[in-house]
C-alpha cells in the first residue's frame, strides 16, 4: 500500500535536511549490499536507526526513495570525476582516470541494474530512466566541452553506450584479472572515440 505523505515533517526545521541525509545515506547501504529485491523501506528505516514514518515524510513509496539514492549515487561519480562547475578544471587525462574508476567501480553499475529491474514491475520508472540517461549523457558531454573536447551528439552517445556496457559486464567480475580488463577496455574506448577524433583531445 502507498504510504500517504504527512502534513507536516517529523523533525524540527533545523534537523530535517540531516535526517533526509541520513535515511538517503541508509538507503545506499541496502541497496548496494541487499539489492534490489531486499530493498525495503523498513530496512532502510532500520538501517538508519529511524521510524518508518520519518521515511515516508521524505519519500512516500519505495520508487521515490530508489530514484532519490540513484541519483545520489551518481552525483557522487559526477563529483569525483571532478569536471564539474564547484571543481577545479582537471587535465583531460586526470579526466580519463577519473572516470575510468568510477567505470570500474561497480556499485554505480548495481545502482543503475537495480532501477532497471523495479521499472519492470513499475513501468513509470521507465520514463525516469529515460530522462536521466539523456542527463548523463549531457553532463557527460559538457564536462568534455570544458576540457575544450566538442565531441558531436553521435560522438557522446557512441562513447556513453561503450562504457555503460563495459560498467555492466564489470559486475560479473571475479577478481583483479577482470577489472583490470574493464579498465584496459575503458581506456581503449576513451582514446579511440574521443582522444583519436578530436585535435585538443590527442594534444593532451
Amino acid at each position: 500500500m502507498t504510504a500517504s505523505r504527512q502534513s507536516s515533517p517529523p523533525c524540527s526545521a533545523a534537523s530535517c535536511k540531516d535526517i533526509r541525509t541520513k535515511l538517503i545515506d541508509a538507503a545506499l547501504d541496502v541497496l548496494l549490499h541487499d539489492g534490489i529485491l531486499g530493498f525495503s523501506q523498513s530496512k532502510v528505516a532500520k538501517q538508519a536507526g529511524l521510524r518508518q514514518s520519518h521515511l515516508t515524510y521524505y519519500f512516500p513509496t519505495r520508487n521515490d526513495l530508489l530514484t532519490v539514492v540513484v541519483e545520489h549515487g551518481c552525483q557522487m561519480v559526477i563529483n569525483a570525476q571532478g569536471c564539474h562547475d564547484a571543481a577545479p578544471m582537471p587535465t583531460l587525462e586526470e579526466f580519463r582516470q577519473a572516470m575510468c574508476n568510477n567505470i570500474c567501480d561497480s556499485r554505480i553499475a548495481r545502482l543503475m541494474v537495480a532501477v532497471t529491474v523495479a521499472a519492470e514491475v513499475d513501468p513509470k520508472l521507465k520514463d525516469w530512466i529515460s530522462d536521466f540517461d539523456r542527463r548523463m549523457l549531457n553532463n557527460k558531454k559538457e564536462a568534455f566541452k570544458r576540457l575544450g573536447v566538442h565531441a558531436s551528439d553521435d560522438e557522446m552517445a557512441l562513447f556513453h553506450s561503450t562504457i555503460a556496457g563495459i560498467a555492466l559486464r564489470n559486475l560479473n567480475s571475479s577478481g583483479p584479472q577482470d577489472s583490470e580488463e574493464a579498465r584496459r577496455r575503458f581506456l581503449y574506448a576513451f582514446d579511440r572515440l574521443i582522444k583519436a577524433s578530436h585535435p585538443v583531445a590527442r594534444s593532451e
